[in-house]
């Protein structure tokens, strides 16, 4: 890996959902995964099993990975050994997101989200 010292004077957040990550430092890998399933209903009743991720083709479809079509060659020459950064200000991370300061030799994400509205129509 060819890392950089990275510095940073501030970092103001507000708000990391519980499937978000702050990392702070080198990574080897970062591998952030999300699947959401949002219902939303004029009137709220649920039962139990009634939305399971296995019964939505988003969910089940095996991710596409782009092909190898080519080997890419990248030469880097950093002129300065570090990187300074004064403020990141960043109000809200989430489904799966990285908020990372630092090197990281592979980086892979993925996040799936079906929406789901049952509302009432009126009758005219």
């Amino acid at each position: 890996m060819n890392s950089r010292t990275s510095h940073v004077h501030s970092l103001t957040n507000i708000s990391i959902d519980s499937s978000s990550v702050l990392q702070i430092g080198d990574s080897q890998k970062v591998d952030a995964q999300s699947y959401i399933l949002a219902v939303q209903r004029d009137k709220v009743i649920f039962f139990e099993n009634e939305f399971l991720f296995r019964d939505y083709v988003a969910f089940c479809e095996p991710f596409p990975l782009p092909s190898d079509c080519e080997p890419i060659t990248t030469m880097t020459f950093h002129e300065n050994p570090s990187i300074r950064v004064d403020k990141v200000n960043v109000s809200f991370a989430a489904a799966s997101a990285v908020i990372h300061i630092g090197s990281s030799e592979c980086v892979e994400m993925e996040t799936r989200v079906k929406n789901i509205r049952h509302l009432v129509r009126n009758k005219r």
